[in-house]
C-alpha cells in the first residue's frame, strides 16, 4: 500500500460515517440514535479494549514512523502512556478495560503487583502465540515490559482519589491517555502485545481477523469476571469510548506523518535532479 493510498484509506474510513454526522441536525431523537450507531461503528472497527484496538487501530492507520529511533521513541513513550492510563482507572476504582478486568481478578490469587501480573498474562499468552507459530519479537517484549513498569511506577505516586468527581476525571483522563498511547505505538510501526500474535495465527489459519481479536477480549474480560476482576461503569465507558477516541488521534498521527513523508520527498535533492525533472514531466 502506498502512502497516497494508505491516507485515502484513513480518509474513506472518516468519510464513510458522514451520513450519521448528517443526521445530527435532525433534532434531538435523531442526534441521539446517530451518535450511538456513530459509536457503535467505531467500537466495532477499532475493538472496545486497549488490546484489541492496538491490533484493529495498526491496519486501520499504517503510517509509521520513518526512522528507527522515532519508532523507539514512539512505542517507549506510547507504552508509558498507555502504562499511565491504567493506573490512572485502578486508582478510579470504577472499573477496568476488559484485558485488565482478568489482571485484577487474578492479583490476589498470585501475589504479585498489578504491572508484574500484566507479564504474567501476556508471558502465557505469548506462549501460546508461539506455539501457533508466532513468537514475540524485541518489540513486543518491550512493550509489554513498559506498560507494566509504567503502571506500577504510576500507581506508586498518585493517591487515589476520594470524591466521586475526581474519580471520574481520572476515568475521562485514562480514556484520553489510552487512546494517546495506543495511537503512539501503532505510530511507531513496531509491535505491541500479544493479541496482535494470536491475531495473527488466527488469520493465517483462514479465520477472520475481527472476530479472533474480538474473541479474545470477551474471552479474557469473561475470564476476569469470573476472578471476580475490578467492573464498572469505566469499563463500559472505556468500551464505547475508545473506539471514537482512537478514530480521531489515529487519523491525526496519520496525517502528519503524510505530511512529513511529503516534506521529505520534496525537499529530497533527487526531486531536483534533471533527469527527475524529466520524468516527472513525462
Amino acid at each position: 500500500m502506498t502512502a497516497d493510498t494508505g491516507v485515502f484509506v484513513q480518509k474513506s474510513f472518516l468519510a464513510g460515517d458522514t451520513y450519521y454526522m448528517q443526521s445530527l441536525v435532525r433534532g434531538a431523537p435523531s442526534r441521539a440514535i446517530s451518535w450511538l450507531r456513530l459509536t457503535f461503528r467505531f467500537v466495532g472497527r477499532l475493538g472496545f479494549g486497549r488490546q484489541s484496538a492496538l491490533v484493529a487501530t495498526r491496519r486501520m492507520f499504517p503510517m509509521r514512523a520513518i526512522t528507527p529511533a522515532r519508532q523507539a521513541i514512539s512505542l517507549l513513550v506510547g507504552t508509558i502512556v498507555i502504562g499511565t492510563g491504567v493506573a490512572l482507572l485502578t486508582q478510579a476504582d470504577l472499573g477496568l478495560s476488559p484485558f485488565d478486568v482478568l489482571v485484577s481478578g487474578l492479583l490476589p490469587r498470585v501475589g504479585l503487583s498489578f504491572g508484574q501480573t500484566v507479564w504474567l498474562v501476556s508471558g502465557v499468552l505469548f506462549t501460546v502465540a508461539a506455539a501457533l507459530g508466532h513468537r514475540p519479537n524485541r518489540w513486543g517484549i518491550a512493550y509489554v515490559l513498559s506498560v507494566g513498569i509504567a503502571i506500577d511506577l504510576v500507581s506508586g505516586v498518585i493517591v487515589a482519589p476520594a470524591s466521586l468527581a475526581a474519580r471520574v476525571a481520572f476515568v475521562v483522563a485514562a480514556l484520553a491517555l489510552l487512546s494517546a498511547g495506543i495511537s503512539l505505538v501503532v505510530h511507531s510501526g513496531t509491535t505491541g502485545g500479544s493479541f496482535e500474535l494470536l491475531t495473527a495465527a488466527g488469520e493465517a489459519r483462514g479465520l477472520n481477523r475481527q472476530a479472533v481479536r474480538t474473541t479474545l477480549e470477551v474471552g479474557v474480560f469473561a475470564i476476569g469476571v469470573a476472578l471476580g476482576g475490578n467492573i464498572g461503569p469505566a469499563t463500559l465507558v472505556i468500551a464505547l469510548g475508545i473506539g471514537p477516541m482512537l478514530g480521531v488521534m489515529g487519523q491525526a498521527f496519520a496525517d502528519h506523518s503524510h505530511g512529513r513523508a511529503r516534506r521529505l520527498i520534496q525537499n529530497s535533492p533527487d526531486i531536483h535532479h534533471p533527469s527527475a525533472m524529466a520524468q516527472r514531466v513525462r
